[in-house]
């Protein structure tokens, strides 16, 4: 019986004893703004099962689009001992408290796909938004170089949907200024919820007793909500409009001609290096960064990755070459 125990309090040891070699098994709290929305689903599982491989822990809470919420999901996830945090903030603008509790705990934070502002973040990864802006604006003017515009804007608390304004700016400016474009109207919808996009395109149809000609929406779901009040008028395919995320209903909408283009963005190339980041921060390692983005308290050493713009013409060598959706799913 001693020989038994023994033998199991030296097994014990082994496992605790890390080899210099080897990394520990990384904790990863990782706190996702809304998994009600396809994207974040996607993000979710390709994240989970590379940190997984590479050895990690991942707990995964949604706030289902509350800040409230997710300040406490973070808190819990602080009490749970993370390594890392992984955040997708609701709200960028309010997490600084919370982030300057993790970081006297020690926790390594990650801001994924969105900067959260005046906060004591270690590294973001995105992608260069307002390059998706550009992409979005530049693919409508393409097609409608000169009428009426309306401008849809996504979450006002959302850093990245005022990137995506400023990047789409760059580009109608010019246009505005000469006159060839004229903006009808400038709305944003909150929570990027495509019921506030309907509510929103209906009232700016109504207002300009149906003359639009373009609709600069900043992603999938408020095009979405958008073309269903287009649809209602009869002028659903007649308006260009723009999206993002490469959501399969817009890729739907692409082949059915009342959607112009989306934005696509390799989230399997996202997600996957944001688990590695996760997982050399919780070694204590630094990452290796292509860019530094300053969120209002300091210089944050960022990965930006490079959007596509997805149209009619390319959808089978983008999002279908690279199994983020497949042919079967769009049929």
């Amino acid at each position: 019986m001693k020989l038994k125990t023994f033998l199991l309090s030296v097994c014990a040891t082994l496992v605790l004893v890390s080899h210099p070699g080897m990394s520990k098994q990384v904790k990863i709290g990782m706190a996702v703004d809304d998994l009600r929305l396809e994207r974040w689903q996607k993000d979710r599982d390709i994240f989970v099962a590379k940190a997984q491989s590479l050895g990690a822990d991942v707990f995964v809470q949604s706030a289902n689009g509350n800040e409230e919420t997710q300040m406490s999901q973070v808190e819990n996830m602080i009490n749970r001992g993370v390594d890392v945090l992984v955040i997708i903030p609701y709200n960028g603008q309010v997490l600084s408290n919370v982030i300057a509790e993790a970081k006297r705990e020690g926790i390594k934070v990650l801001a994924y796909d969105r900067m959260i502002n005046n906060a004591d973040v270690d590294f973001y990864i995105s992608f260069d938004n307002e390059k998706v802006g550009e992409l979005q604006a530049q693919s409508i003017v393409s097609r409608v170089p000169q009428g009426n515009y309306f401008l849809m804007g996504g979450s006002p608390v959302d850093n990245n949907a005022k990137l995506f304004r400023a990047g789409q700016m760059n580009v109608l400016k010019p246009l505005i200024d000469s006159g060839k474009i004229k903006v009808v109207g400038d709305q944003w919808a909150d929570g990027w919820l495509p019921e506030n996009a309907l509510k929103i395109m209906e009232n700016a149809l109504t207002a300009n007793s149906n003359n639009i000609d373009a609709v600069v929406a900043s992603n999938d779901a408020t095009a979405g909500g958008a073309i269903q009040a287009l649809a209602a008028q009869g002028l659903a395919g007649k308006v260009a409009i723009s999206g993002q995320d490469a959501d399969l209903a817009a890729i739907k909408r692409i082949e059915q001609g009342t959607q112009t283009m989306t934005v696509y963005k390799p989230i399997k190339q996202l997600a996957t290096q944001a688990a590695e980041i996760a997982v050399e921060l919780g070694n204590g390692k630094q990452p290796a960064s292509n860019a530094k983005l300053n969120n209002g308290l300091k210089d944050i050493p960022a990965y930006l990755l490079t959007p596509v713009s997805v149209d009619k013409s390319n959808i089978d060598s983008t999002v279908i070459a690279d199994g983020f959706h497949s042919k079967a799913d769009l049929k």
